[in-house]
């Protein structure tokens, strides 16, 4: 997958402190960027209620 693929909106979104660890250590598990990391997160969560993105 290339960088120009999620060329797409961008939004700021604060994170509180425990949350946002959970998900760096995700991504750094999984060799993503942060942003690849939430991206996924929100995948996942709208395929398990049954959503088409």
């Amino acid at each position: 997958m290339t960088v120009d693929k999620y060329r797409g909106k961008k939004i700021s979104v604060v994170f509180p402190q425990e949350l946002f660890e959970v998900i760096e250590k995700l991504a750094t598990d999984e060799s993503r960027s942060n942003s690849m990391m939430v991206v996924q997160l929100c995948k996942e969560a709208l395929k398990q209620r049954g959503l088409q993105y």
